[in-house]
């Protein structure tokens, strides 16, 4: 099952559940991988960090740093975690 059927099975069976984009959301794992491997347009990347792990982290913490930046909407900045996954609160 691709992560959008389980994302859809999950909100239309209980709309109060904890949806999670990723299936293992605390870590790295192979099926992620797959996906971008599998499409022509990101396969050399998939290629290129599998090959220099360095890189991969090095990259990694200056994507999450940029994201950082720009701040996440959380509820105290007028954000909010919601309910029921198809409409907000």
């Amino acid at each position: 099952m691709n992560g959008a059927s389980q994302l859809n099975d999950t909100c239309s069976s209980n709309p109060n559940a904890l949806a999670f984009l990723d299936p293992s959301p605390v870590g790295f794992h192979n099926a992620f991988y797959h996906v971008l491997y599998s499409d022509m347009r990101s396969r050399s990347t998939v290629d290129y960090y599998v090959s220099n792990q360095g890189a991969f982290f090095g990259d990694f913490v200056a994507a999450m740093t940029k994201l950082e930046r720009i701040g996440v909407n959380m509820p105290a900045t007028g954000g909010e975690i919601r309910r029921d996954c198809g409409v907000p609160n």
